[in-house]
């Protein structure tokens, strides 16, 4: 069989992994895959000897807990992240798993869907992401007109971030879509991306060079929507995995929940050290029973009350197990929201939604003709 090539990078990972992991464990306690597949020290060296198991990289969720869990804070997502794309260069993994989520993506990023809307003297926009618009379509306008009222030049961008071939360690495809975004948007005299979404946050943060990156609740944190009638009962806040390390957005999230009038509790488990709520690195399509392992974990921390996450995806999976709603749902429709009137469209329905609001964007924004 014809040896491994495998990238400095990945090579200079495994090292420093093999040598300062500690095998205390602490990662194995809180992770399914690993679990199973042994310390990341045992991946480490097995990668060292020659590479095999290298594929077995894509049964992780790449959620960031094993190094929020480790005391010698070792970049365990950025070796697994090197070993799928690895497996992927020396074809030993296959993308036929995920040709749902590709095509997901594909769609998310084609012609239709896509829209790049900048009004004169504009230089920031709102990436609401691709799910968000479809899954929580009320909730989307609502927070788009909410933030143009105070910022008439605020531009929208419709389209993917690739995150989904990104995690799945598609590099030159990532970088060559992700970059033909960021060279778009800047050409266009974007300089602020405004993102309703934390896997876009976490890309555009990270790859976005030129762009200042904000999240939609930095902006709503000093400029809320009007207040409604306060809501009752008690939840937890679940952390999107994107924002484990991300201190700061997790205080505003919590704040924000808390002013809705739910007693939201802070528990050990909500924020760094939070659990992946199933969907992460798209595992569900490989080793299902890690994604549900997961998604119980979560459950279990509720215990019964209401999950207040910031993801759309994380409230699509949460929601199989345990009641679980957005956060920006309970700030602009709390009622609602938490008696579940909210239309939460999926399938072809979502869809049809991200359509509609794309519609419903480029008539607010179109050119009118001049009075006379």
């Amino acid at each position: 069989m014809k040896p491994l090539e495998l990238p400095q990078q990945l090579l200079s990972l495994a090292r420093l992994i093999s040598e300062d992991c500690t095998q205390c464990r602490a990662c194995q306690v809180r992770c399914a895959f690993l679990r199973e597949s042994g310390t990341p020290k045992n991946l480490a060296d097995q990668l060292l000897g020659g590479g095999p198991g290298i594929g077995r990289a894509f049964e992780c969720s790449l959620c960031g807990l094993c190094q929020a869990s480790c005391p010698m804070n070792l970049p365990l997502p950025e070796f697994f992240l090197a070993m799928r794309q690895a497996a992927l260069e020396n074809q030993i993994a296959s993308l036929n798993p995920y040709r749902s989520i590709l095509n997901y993506e594909a769609v998310g990023a084609s012609a239709l869907f896509r829209l790049v809307s900048l009004p004169s003297g504009g230089d920031t926009v709102l990436f609401p992401g691709c799910t968000f618009p479809g899954a929580h379509p009320r909730t989307a306008l609502a927070l788009y007109q909410h933030l143009r009222a105070s910022d008439p030049a605020l531009g929208m961008v419709l389209g993917c971030c690739f995150k989904p071939s990104h995690d799945l360690g598609r590099r030159d495809f990532f970088e060559r879509r992700f970059g033909t975004l960021r060279a778009t948007l800047l050409a266009r005299g974007v300089r602020t991306v405004l993102t309703a979404c934390p896997n876009c946050f976490k890309v555009f943060t990270q790859h976005g060079d030129g762009l200042a990156v904000r999240s939609v609740l930095s902006a709503l944190k000093d400029n809320p929507p009007q207040k409604q009638v306060p809501v009752r009962g008690t939840g937890i806040m679940h952390t999107p995995c994107p924002l484990r390390f991300e201190k700061e957005e997790r205080e505003i999230a919590l704040r924000l929940a808390c002013n809705s009038g739910l007693d939201v509790e802070r528990i050990r488990q909500g924020g760094t050290l939070a659990p992946c709520c199933g969907e992460g690195g798209t595992v569900g399509a490989l080793r299902p029973e890690y994604a549900d392992a997961w998604t119980q974990d979560v459950e279990k921390s509720a215990k019964g009350r209401m999950v207040v996450t910031t993801c759309a995806g994380c409230t699509k999976f949460i929601s199989r197990r345990t009641p679980a709603i957005h956060l920006l749902d309970l700030m602009f429709f709390p009622q609602a929201a938490m008696g579940g009137t909210l239309p939460r469209p999926r399938g072809i329905a979502a869809y049809m939604h991200r359509l509609r609001f794309k519609w419903r964007v480029w008539l607010e924004n179109r050119p009118r003709p001049a009075r006379g």
